[in-house]
């Protein structure tokens, strides 16, 4: 039975973080306090600062001695058998995807323990599963975000080879990316150099374009900003 104790102090873990929710959709939304743009630097700023330095605050914490690998193995278990079927799915039937792999995996496995989950399981269940839930923010952080950030990356080479080469792309042998190119995410400018080798296939090579060149030396603040790429295909 659930008291009145366990309800309250389950609700002052949750409810401050769901009224600063409410307060940042309503200054946008219904109050037109905060601009898009600035809404944009916020999301920036809560990314590059506010998340890493929350993440090590928590990570910090944590005896790599003292963790439960029961625990660990399970957590790992399922996120592997996710990650399975979801590529089974992708491979092997039409309406399967890369993009819905991906979103599918992160909100299945990769549940909101930082901000939410950790909170709340200390007011349920005292300080040992916060502790649990910080052994899986470890592990999140050191090789499931990483593979994520591998299977974006990989998403982005693949939109840029069906763009750029439609009809060629099985030609491809080789594709390489400067080290000055950041990500192929569609922010930068960049343009993709193809080659035709002795062998009659195509080496591809991903560089920022000259526009992209100038702007970084003109000024450093307009190339933190997102935009729209500008490929070009050159052979």
């Amino acid at each position: 039975m659930i008291s009145w104790k366990d309800l309250y102090t389950v609700l002052t873990a949750v409810v401050p973080l769901y009224v600063a929710m409410i307060l940042a959709y309503g200054s946008v939304r219904w109050w037109k306090i905060f601009s898009p743009d600035q809404c944009s630097g916020i999301n920036r700023f809560v990314a590059i600062f506010a998340v890493p330095l929350l993440s090590f605050h928590f990570i910090s914490n944590n005896d790599p001695y003292a963790m439960n690998f029961r625990f660990i193995a399970a957590d790992t278990l399922q996120k592997i058998i996710m990650l399975f079927v979801l590529g089974i799915w992708t491979n092997f039937t039409k309406n399967g995807s890369l993009e819905w792999m991906i979103t599918i995996f992160s909100l299945s496995t990769l549940p909101n323990t930082l901000v939410m989950g950790i909170p709340l399981l200390i007011a349920m269940y005292g300080e040992y599963s916060g502790n649990l839930m910080v052994q899986v923010v470890v592990l999140q952080c050191i090789i499931w975000y990483t593979l994520l950030l591998f299977l974006f990356e990989y998403r982005g080479a693949k939109m840029l080879i069906m763009e750029q080469f439609p009809e060629t792309a099985a030609s491809i042998v080789s594709f390489k990316v400067d080290s000055d190119v950041v990500s192929l995410d569609g922010r930068d400018f960049l343009e993709t150099d193809a080659e035709i080798g002795d062998d009659g296939k195509l080496h591809v090579t991903v560089r920022k374009s000259n526009a992209s060149r100038r702007s970084l030396g003109l000024c450093s603040l307009p190339a933190l900003t997102p935009r729209p790429s500008n490929l070009i295909s050159r052979s």
